[in-house]
């Protein structure tokens, strides 16, 4: 089973990978075209739409991968009231994105821009994740990553014809491009999964249980999205629009390199979700072959960080210098963030996602206190001490909670 596992994971890691590429590429295209101030701005109101974003499904995808492990036939079920509570909940939150938006960007962000964004985030892009978790409950995870790249691939394309515009019109060209991106990805990724999976598209609500239990999902999917994305909502308010632009540049990296992490915990968590249901005796072996790979991507991917760090300026533009002074020190999140993501997988497929919630809601509590304390004295280095922070304490907790849920629930 690990050898089937490693394999898939390969599998999963080579669309990652390309899925790196993609988000790199837009990266560096993004702060050469629009420079750190521009760029802080932006990257707010997107790390804001991304955790945002996590709502409008109400954890709906998980339901359906619980469901569907080892049943494929409860795709179809579930997606009748997965697809339009995510149309109907996501127009709601487009508003509230707009206005939320509007007041941590100063009013340097247009209405107009932030609805194009919210549209993208809100609307298209959780359809695409849920045709990606009917993929991954048939256990076509390669697929499922590779229609998630989709939209990306899409993206980089949209950078390009928007450094031909005058230097004002820029990041209003490309966020109307990547909103036509998002559409084009969500529309392939449908076309896509159809052709593996069986969709019913006839409306039904949604049951009590249904709704309690994707509610818990869907809390434990903010509250996980905020650990990563509150640093860059918040840096604009914390330090200025052009630190918190520098800063977001090398978080993203250091995200990137942490990526294939996610290879592996995609590729395991239906197996995962099967053990638990099913109470396998090699759960233990298998949770414990999960977090030793984990841990030893971390590290690999902190050193290779503090490492690439002098090349950063020269990748991402001269006015992105201080990278290079504050890109070794992100290194040292890596193998915590590492550690933090295997832990939350595994507490899901354990069905403990309100465990997952609890210790990661810890985490933005130290990570808010921590920019509060820190960046005043410290700066942009404040955001990364806080980090920090919260990275170690989240993954000695999710790690606790794992090995106690081991012993008491996991047959040895």
């Amino acid at each position: 089973m690990i050898g089937a596992l490693a394999r898939k994971s390969m599998m999963t890691s080579v669309v990652l990978a390309l899925r790196l590429a993609t988000q790199a590429a837009t990266l560096v295209a993004l702060t050469r075209m629009l420079g750190p101030a521009d760029y802080g701005h932006f990257a707010s109101a997107a790390a804001l739409a991304v955790v945002l974003g996590t709502l409008p499904s109400l954890g709906s995808g998980y339901v359906l991968l619980r469901r569907a492990s080892g049943r494929p036939d409860a795709v179809a079920y579930t997606w009748r009231y997965a697809w339009p509570l995510t149309g109907g909940l996501g127009l709601v939150l487009l508003l509230a994105y707009a206005f939320v938006g509007h007041w941590f960007a100063g009013g340097a962000l247009g209405w107009r821009l932030l609805l194009l964004m919210g549209i993208a985030e809100l609307l298209f892009t959780p359809f695409t994740t849920l045709a990606s978790f009917a993929l991954q409950a048939a256990e076509y995870v390669p697929l499922s990553q590779l229609v998630q790249w989709i939209p990306l691939g899409l993206r980089v394309v949209a950078v390009l014809p928007c450094f031909a515009l005058p230097q004002a019109q820029r990041l209003n060209g490309y966020v109307e491009l990547q909103l036509y991106a998002s559409l084009a990805g969500a529309l392939l990724a449908w076309w896509i999964a159809r052709r593996h999976v069986s969709f019913d598209w006839r409306p039904r609500l949604a049951t009590s249980e249904e709704l309690k239990d994707g509610a818990s999902y869907a809390a434990m999917l903010l509250v996980a999205a905020n650990p990563t994305e509150l640093d860059k909502i918040v840096a604009v308010r914390q330090v200025g629009a052009a630190d918190a632009g520098v800063y977001t540049a090398g978080a993203r990296v250091m995200g990137a390199l942490v990526m294939p992490v996610l290879a592996l915990l995609l590729t395991a968590q239906p197996q995962l979700f099967q053990h638990a249901r099913e109470g396998f005796a090699g759960t233990r072996r298998l949770v414990r072959n999960l977090f030793a790979l984990a841990l030893g991507w971390g590290v690999g991917s902190g050193v290779l960080l503090a490492i690439i760090s002098p090349v950063l300026p020269w990748i991402l533009g001269h006015d992105y210098g201080r990278t290079a002074q504050l890109v070794p020190w992100m290194a040292v999140t890596a193998p915590f963030l590492s550690l933090r993501l295997a832990a939350g997988s595994v507490l899901i497929a354990l069905g403990h996602p309100l465990e997952r919630m609890g210790f990661e809601l810890c985490g933005i509590v130290l990570l808010a206190a921590g920019m509060i304390l820190f960046t005043p004295w410290l700066g942009v280095l404040g955001l990364v001490a806080a980090v920090i922070v919260s990275e170690v304490a989240m993954s000695l907790v999710g790690t606790m909670l794992i090995v106690r849920r081991l012993r008491r629930d996991v047959p040895a």
